[in-house]
């Protein structure tokens, strides 16, 4: 899928290169744009490797001007099979994670309404939440184990993801390329002024004996992330 969506931005890229070269975008109080992030290069900085692609939207209080939200979602799962041997009951183990983060920016452009080119610069907040859960797979008798919002991750086709809740305030620098007078690409840095993590708390439970783990909490000052492309569609 992500080579597919490489591709895709490479052909709209070529394409737009192609057309004449006075394309002017009308940018005005009103406009607004349908944003897509793509997976693996928008991060929301929940666990490791961040949140998968996402869907957002941005409207524009003046010509240089706009404010854009966005949300961020993935789920992924796995199992173990639990492989008894002949004669021996078992129960296959699984793993699952949910990331979902939602963000708000403030943008402010550099250049005029009609410019293809248009960098920006910007502020804005986000707040995120993961889940995970577990179950161990079960050779014999017994109660089968589930763990829920695990404190050391989930690995899962080769990702670790984190249970928690996070919270982040952030500078952004960005450039907007327009290939068609409604169609653009952005590459943007960001600048995590302050982010708040907080582990959930673990519980392994086995039959009716329920046993809680205190999460911890971590606090990360001005660190830098890459969002990488979005493509914005206007209307």
């Amino acid at each position: 899928m992500r080579r597919t969506l490489t591709i895709l931005i490479a052909v709209l890229v070529c394409a737009g290169s192609l057309v004449a070269q006075d394309v002017k975008p009308a940018v005005s109080a009103g406009s607004k744009s349908l944003n897509f992030s793509f997976a693996g290069l928008g991060a929301f900085g929940i666990g490791p490797t961040g949140v998968g692609g996402g869907l957002g939207a941005t409207y524009f209080l003046s010509s240089d001007a706009g404010v854009r939200i966005g949300l961020q979602a993935v789920y992924a799962s796995s199992s173990t099979p639990a492989n008894p041997p002949v004669g021996v009951t078992g129960k296959d183990g699984s793993q699952s994670a949910l990331q979902v983060a939602v963000g708000a920016d403030y943008l402010m452009y550099m250049t005029g309404a009609t410019s293809r080119v248009r960098p920006y610069m910007g502020a804005g907040v986000e707040f995120g939440f993961a889940n995970t859960n577990r179950k161990i797979a079960l050779v014999g008798p017994g109660d089968q184990t589930e763990v829920k919002n695990d404190n050391t991750g989930e690995n899962i086709n080769g990702t670790t993801y984190l249970a928690g809740t996070m919270v982040s305030a952030r500078a952004i620098a960005g450039a907007e390329f327009f290939l068609y007078p409604e169609l653009s690409i952005s590459a943007e840095y960001r600048l995590n002024v302050i982010e708040l993590m907080s582990a959930s708390d673990e519980e392994a439970i086995t039959g009716p004996v329920t046993v809680t783990q205190k999460g911890g909490s971590a606090t990360t000052m001005l660190g830098f992330g890459a969002i990488g492309a979005i493509l914005q569609i206007y209307f």
